[in-house]
């Protein structure tokens, strides 16, 4: 998070607070219902959480924030979430010296043992790390910077390093948190922002007292599920982990019928992690990775809240030029089903030739022309989830890319 404006939450009905009570409530209710169904009461005194076996039981079952994070609600507010449910695990001794001994292994220094964890914690220029770790009299040692799918800001990474070393007193460690797809842009970003090479940890020459670090949240989710962690850590560690792979794209459960594909908005945000990741399989060696964003489309459905079209541009050569097609997330046209839709612009290089190979091949009377443009439904499997469904959708997108970027004669 960067300033203080980006503190919106996934729910208009409750405040903030007030959301992540009843998510709380829920899960309790769910993992106590669920431990007794198949095991019979817990015998620990804490009634309200299942013992570490049972827990460990409920992961191999649909687990709530697993299920709950399939929804748009969810998926609007994905970092937010995971960084929140971060944040309140290490308010618990044992997930926190777990963080705090993954944090000196990958930053090669020494971090206190007693740090107080906060997220959004305002700094003087108004930026607000995801969570920073500071000693009980408020100096900054760790601050963390986690993404899942959004970019990063300009600046960002380095006011986390200013307020590091201008409020603390020793080592700072700033540490960004990305998904396992990400590590190596991660560290292009730090590379270019402080002028560093190699491999983490970084050593910024203009700050001698920070180190910059990239550890992956599959990294740390891992270590703290075998960390033997017991009773309510353990479960809580089981749901963060269940609702990051949904919210990372790394979970897509499958969709079993029609009616569910046009039902796509209720489940927005797993369409558009789907729309991530394939297209950053798509991107070619070498190609620049252009951020996702949202722009106004006709022919929305009236009597519903504009969409738009949530996409990410990719480019390929042809003939000397580079036309560059799009892959994103829409309201369907009539007499489509699938949200997802792969658009050549008008504007790109090239574009009446591709539209031109289009109309003359097998897929001409899928070809929707609007706006001027050339858009192509990307047929969504249904029954299919998970690394299956990533790969058939790549694979109808190659099946028109053949087409569109077949060499020159």
């Amino acid at each position: 998070m960067q300033d203080d404006r980006k503190r919106s939450y996934c729910c208009p009905c409750l405040g903030y607070p007030g959301w992540l009570v009843w998510v709380e409530s829920a899960l309790r209710r769910y993992a106590l219902a669920a431990t007794r169904a198949t095991a019979g009461p817990p015998a620990n005194t804490d009634r309200s959480y299942p013992r570490t076996l049972e827990c460990a039981n409920i992961v191999t079952m649909n687990i709530i924030l697993g299920h709950l994070a399939q929804f748009a609600s969810f998926g609007a507010q994905s970092e937010v979430l995971c960084t929140q449910g971060l944040a309140h695990l290490l308010g618990r001794p044992d997930a926190r010296a777990c963080f705090v001994r993954e944090i000196r292994s990958s930053a090669a220094v020494e971090v206190p043992d007693d740090l107080v964890w906060r997220a959004e914690a305002l700094q003087q220029d108004r930026g607000r790390p995801d969570l920073e770790g500071s000693t009980i009299g408020g100096e900054p040692v760790v601050k963390v910077e986690a993404k899942l799918g959004a970019a990063f800001s300009a600046g960002q990474l380095r006011s986390y390093v200013d307020d590091l070393s201008a409020r603390g007193s020793g080592v700072g460690v700033l540490l960004v948190l990305v998904p396992s797809a990400r590590i190596a842009e991660a560290a292009r970003e730090i590379s270019l922002t402080f002028e560093v090479q190699g491999d983490a940890p970084w050593h910024p020459a203009h700050y001698p007292s920070i180190v910059i670090t990239v550890i992956t949240w599959e990294h740390i989710l891992d270590a703290l599920g075998n960390a033997g962690l017991h009773g309510p850590s353990a479960c809580d560690v089981a749901q963060l982990n269940a609702m990051y792979r949904v919210l990372s794209g790394q979970h897509i459960e499958p969709l079993a019928s029609i009616q569910d594909l046009l039902a796509w908005r209720e489940r927005a945000g797993v369409f558009t992690q789907l729309v991530d990741r394939v297209t950053r399989s798509l991107l070619l060696d070498g190609e620049k990775l252009y951020p996702l964003g949202t722009e106004r489309v006709a022919g929305e459905p009236e009597g519903l809240e504009p969409r738009g079209y949530y996409r990410r541009y990719l480019c390929r050569p042809l003939g000397d030029q580079r036309p560059c097609f799009s892959i994103g997330v829409r309201d369907p046209f009539q007499n489509f089903s699938t949200p997802i839709w792969m658009r050549f612009h008008r504007l790109t290089p090239q574009f009446r030739l591709v539209r031109d190979r289009l109309s003359r091949s097998p897929l001409s009377g899928k070809v929707v022309h609007s706006s001027g443009h050339a858009w192509v439904p990307i047929d969504f499997p249904l029954n299919t989830g998970g690394d299956r469904l990533v790969a058939a959708v790549i694979a109808n997108v190659e099946e028109v890319a053949t087409i569109a970027y077949a060499p020159l004669d």
